[in-house]
């Protein structure tokens, strides 16, 4: 920096820098090109003698707008986002300005039509958006552009931001109110005492007193309470695509403009209650949806805000030390302090503690852990200290899959709410069309109060209860899922689980807990035990399934190679070690390796053959634990008339025990996932909505073809991307609970529409016919919308997800 002051901003003008002005025969040294842009401007316009007359060097010139600046930083973290060249990335984004599902439908049709936007979903409830965007072909600069440019404000979402934002909208809403309740109560209480007088009683100067006091209290209501329905209405109609604040603002407006210039004229009726009350009415039923919104955001970022910031890490020098949470990897070790928030996915190496999990469970009772056992990030260490190692981080960890799952329930709608999206605009254009026609008809035949009818029609149809039917009871729906440990993770999925009338279930990690242990190990050739299992546990290293975990705990570390290794989905795999082959798998499946046949092993238990190319080594038996809660699961199921059925690649003898010990009549054993995969297809082809439940080893594919697809607590990272529900706590009757709770969501839904479509046809003949006043109009629409709102408010305070 130069001891040399910018002319314009009074700041040290940088070194090596050439920025200046010509002003009063003297060249004047600038620090920026903003300055010198503005003194330019400023002299140009003739404007040179502020240089003169000012008090005070000018602030110091942005040559870009925050904003701009705003979005072009987000540029920067997008790209630290990008993973590989080519690869969609997802943003989420909150957005100001939605009144109603119009706007949605608006932003969702303009942005998706943006080269490089893939798609672009915003949620109903939380007013966030999920981007998919190729950064190579648009940067999110240009995204919140795109927003800005019909209408709307976009923000970069972070935590906590989108509280901040509904906290103010929170103020805004109640100072609008307090404004149409205060001025609303002076405009009645005259209104009351000429309605009880008499306007024959009261002489003509005092009544026209009292009219221009009603619309010197209605002015603030009209322009302040009311403002944001004009804008949104505004904006819609740029944009041809008139939402709910269209009949709104055109009730309003055409109400305070007669009653404007009847006072002036002194001629005809006012409208000032009817305005008023129609704004209070509007403003508080809209307050109410909004509360659902804001327990519905409340729901989602709870397990956003839940990883902590930092970590204690052991350092090279064996000390722990803190680091950014955000910053650890694969294999670190961590220390976890009594009443700490577990930094990521990890296994206990050493001490004992119990753990509360229900920020991501939904299960409140704390569950003691001990070395081995998995600890999620997110959840909270009660009882002492463990040293921990990192197994999970970034995108894979329990955690963040869980928000982008809730990310993505919130952003995919229903089939009902896209239908509603879609016939949003036919039906406000219906409604101004039969307004017209009722005011054309009514002045045509000289029906002397045509426009108080007209006014009438437009504000009782106004299909506000109508938008809100289906968005209200769908978010409630999702928040009271959440707090109980249910995710939903696609829209229809809540509509098509109530129709289903067939349950499918895997066996192994699904009805039981995937906690392995080995049994009994039958040897069949000359081979000694410890040396079959070294060799078992060498191969079951190269595979997911649950059945693994016995070897691994049975004969702790690995002390063979194991090379070429080739595995099939479900039956078993191969592989070389010290220049034998060797086959690892069920009974079919070494059968179908040695083209030989073998006795049946296992009762309760699942039989596991090992084999050279030549022969069978041994046989070993590996027993499962049944999950909690899936007795009394299957009994609810059958009690509401679903029919129930496993699917298991498992043994016979032990898929039979289970199916019979709880009470399933339909069981099938020795599947592979093709004929799983079959089985499922035949029961669709039967015209049966099926519901498969799994935890996605070996079951993607099912589960990919399931009308509805569920996968269990502790489910496989394939299952919880492609799931439908994801069951977060362990108690299995959750299942069954959820199933009940759609039903009746998609109840209160119907129960909703059913009212706001009587509603509005029933109102509108008697509007019509002249039966029904505006400020009765207002009331009646207000109340409709808060019958819908409060009834789906039933959804989000159920205290239990099956009451």
């Amino acid at each position: 920096m130069s001891d040399t002051p910018c002319f314009h901003c009074g700041l040290p003008v940088p070194k090596n820098t050439h920025f200046s002005i010509d002003f009063e025969g003297l060249s004047r040294p600038m620090c920026c090109p903003g300055c010198e842009a503005v003194a330019e401007s400023i002299i140009e316009n003739g404007l040179a003698s502020f240089y003169s007359k000012r008090t005070a060097f000018s602030p110091q010139v942005e040559l870009v707008p925050d904003s701009l600046q705003i979005d072009k930083d987000y540029d920067l973290d997008e790209a630290e986002k990008l993973v590989a060249s080519g690869k969609l990335l997802e943003n989420s984004l909150i957005i100001d300005g939605i009144t109603c599902s119009a706007c949605i439908w608006l932003l969702e049709k303009h942005l998706s039509k943006q080269q490089g936007i893939s798609s672009f979903t915003i949620n109903y409830a939380t007013r966030r958006a999920l981007v998919r965007s190729d950064p190579n072909l648009i940067k999110m600069s240009q995204v919140l552009a795109a927003v800005r440019d019909v209408g709307y404000q976009a923000h970069p979402y972070q935590v906590g931001e989108q509280q901040q934002h509904l906290q103010q909208e929170r103020k805004d809403f109640i100072s609008r109110i307090a404004v149409a309740l205060f001025c609303g109560m002076q405009v009645m209480m005259i209104t009351i005492g000429l309605y009880l007088t008499g306007a024959k009683d009261i002489s003509p100067s005092m009544l026209l007193f009292l009219r221009w006091v009603s619309f010197a209290f209605t002015v603030p209501v009209v322009l302040y309470s009311a403002k944001s329905f004009f804008y949104a209405a505004w904006r819609d109609l740029k944009q041809l695509r008139p939402g709910m604040d269209v009949p709104v603002s055109l009730g309003i407006f055409g109400a305070f403009s007669a009653s404007l210039f009847n006072t002036i004229s002194v001629t005809g009726e006012t409208y000032y209650e009817s305005v008023c009350m129609f704004v209070i009415f509007l403003l508080l039923a809209r307050y109410v949806e909004f509360l659902t919104r804001l327990y519905a955001v409340h729901s989602s970022e709870r397990i956003t805000q839940a990883a902590p910031v930092t970590a204690l890490k052991q350092n090279e020098l064996g000390i722990y030390e803190a680091v950014l949470a955000k910053s650890l990897h694969i294999g670190d070790k961590v220390q976890i302090n009594a009443g700490a928030i577990i930094p990521a996915d990890v296994t206990i190496l050493s001490g004992v503690t119990s753990v509360d999990e229900s920020i991501l469970t939904g299960e409140n009772e704390p569950l003691a852990k001990h070395v081995g056992d998995s600890l999620l990030g997110g959840s909270h260490n009660i009882d002492s200290v463990v040293f921990a190692e990192v197994n999970c981080v970034g995108e894979q960890s329990t955690l963040s899959t869980i928000t982008r799952l809730v990310d993505r329930a919130y952003a995919d709608k229903p089939a009902w709410v896209q239908r509603a999206d879609r016939y949003a605009v036919f039906f406000v254009w219906g409604i101004v069309l039969v307004t017209g026609l009722t005011a054309w008809y009514g002045y045509s035949n000289g029906i002397a109060d045509w426009f108080s009818i007209s006014l009438s029609v437009l504000v009782v149809t106004c299909p506000c209860a109508l938008s809100l039917a289906t968005p209200t009871a769908y978010t409630a729906a999702m928040s009271a899922l959440f707090e109980r440990g249910v995710v939903v993770t696609k829209g229809n999925a809540v509509e098509t689980l109530a129709l289903a009338d067939h349950i499918i279930f895997d066996k192994t990690g699904t009805l039981t807990e995937g906690s392995m242990s080995l049994l009994s190990c039958t040897l069949l050739a000359d081979v000694d035990e410890q040396s079959v299992l070294d060799i078992a546990e060498s191969l079951e290293q190269y595979s997911d399934h649950p059945i693994a975990k016995a070897f691994q705990q049975k004969n702790g570390a690995v002390k063979l190679q194991a090379t070429d290794v080739n595995y099939k989905n479900g039956a078993g795999l191969s592989a070389i070690i010290d220049n034998q082959q060797y086959h690892l798998g069920s009974i079919a499946f070494i059968e179908q390796q040695l083209d030989i046949t073998m006795a049946n092993y296992g009762g309760q238990a699942t039989p596991v053959v090992l084999a050279t190319a030549q022969q069978a080594l041994a046989v070993f038996e590996i027993r499962d634990v049944v999950r909690a809660g899936v007795p009394e699961l299957i009994k609810n199921l059958v009690n509401m008339g679903k029919k129930v059925s496993l699917l298991s690649g498992d043994h016979q003898g032990s898929v039979k025990w289970l199916a019979n010990k709880m009470g399933i009549e339909n069981y099938w054993s020795g599947l592979t996932p093709a004929e799983k995969l079959q089985k499922l297809e035949a029961f669709q082809q039967l015209g049966e909505k099926v519901v498969m439940v799994g935890d996605g080893v070996n079951d993607a594919p099912v589960l990919a073809k399931a009308d509805v697809s569920i996968s269990v607590a502790n489910a496989s990272q394939l299952a919880r991307a492609s799931s439908d529900i994801l069951i977060l706590a362990d108690d299995m009757k959750n299942i069954s609970q959820t199933i009940r709770f759609s039903a009746k969501t998609n109840a209160v839904i119907h129960q909703n529409l059913a009212w706001a479509l009587v509603y509005n046809i029933g109102a509108l003949p008697l509007a019509i016919a002249g039966y029904v006043e505006p400020w009765q109009a207002a009331l009646g629409m207000s109340v409709s919308s808060l019958v819908v709102v409060l009834n789906s408010f039933r959804l989000r305070f159920s205290r239990k997800i099956n009451d």
